[in-house]
């Protein structure tokens, strides 16, 4: 049912699909060029098997979208019908993502590296807050490398602040299967610490990136197995209990550190 549709097919006469991008639990995401324009754009539908939910969702993504103006952000471009079936069609943007720069160029952070990456994604997500929403996805894969800026993109589970039932009764937790249920659930809530939550994972990631653990060595927490000053782990622990209610709040005080550190020889 959730099979990716065909290379060159061509989506309300307008979209031809170029190359299936990927799949997340609600939508299909395509690398599409504009047959009016020549363009290269990002169309995203919903899976078919998530039916009125996976609609729902891409509809609220569109109607989000289109409130929003950051460059750090896709861009809404179009709303538009085939056979139907709606789809959302915004900026495609050039890049990698954080898990592919990790993972498949074996690309390591040093403690700086990572707190200017997550400076610079603080931005983006003020700008959402300030309209109303929270992201509620802030992870690896939904960051781009372009160049010499990042990107946040899929805002598939954004919601305004304060939504009540904001995915939908399949998604509220029963239980959690493993160590990541919690962090999901935390970083599921409608308001913005949750997107700070997400940030403060996102920089333990890029840390364990050059991570290596001795051999024989138990699992430790990340502030026992990971090299981070204690004025910088103070901070990431800010992020992970909620320190801070707002985005601003929390970026005033690293935009102290990174200053502290970029300004000595603490690399």
């Amino acid at each position: 049912m959730d099979y990716p549709l065909r290379q060159g097919i061509v989506w309300a006469g307008t979209y031809r699909i170029e190359e299936f991008l990927g799949m997340g639990s609600y939508g299909q995401a395509y690398r599409c060029t504009d047959l009016r324009s020549g363009s290269t754009v990002l169309l995203k539908r919903a899976k078919p098997s998530k039916r009125d939910t996976g609609r729902r969702l891409l509809k609220r993504e569109n109607d989000i979208l289109r409130q929003l103006s950051h460059p750090q952000l896709p861009k809404w471009l179009d709303w538009t019908v085939h056979r139907r079936e709606g789809a959302l069609v915004m900026e495609y943007i050039e890049g990698i993502n954080v898990e592919q720069a990790i993972l498949l160029q074996g690309r390591t952070y040093t403690q700086l590296e990572a707190l200017r990456m997550l400076l610079m994604l603080f931005s983006p997500l003020e700008h959402l807050h300030q309209a109303g929403y929270v992201h509620r996805d802030i992870r690896i894969p939904n960051v781009i490398l372009s160049e010499d800026e990042v990107h946040v993109i899929d805002l598939g589970l954004a919601c305004r602040v304060g939504e009540k039932d904001a995915d939908g009764p399949e998604e509220r937790p029963s239980g959690f299967a493993d160590s990541w249920g919690p962090v999901k659930y935390r970083m599921r809530q409608p308001e913005q610490a949750s997107d700070l939550y997400g940030l403060g994972h996102f920089f333990l990631f890029l840390m364990y990136a050059g991570y290596t653990p001795e051999e024989g060595q138990e699992e430790q927490s990340w502030e026992e197995e990971l090299a981070i000053d204690l004025e910088v782990k103070s901070f990431i622990k800010g992020l992970l209990e909620s320190r801070w209610d707002t985005a601003s709040e929390a970026r005033k005080v690293l935009e102290g550190i990174v200053r502290h550190y970029s300004s000595g020889n603490n690399e």
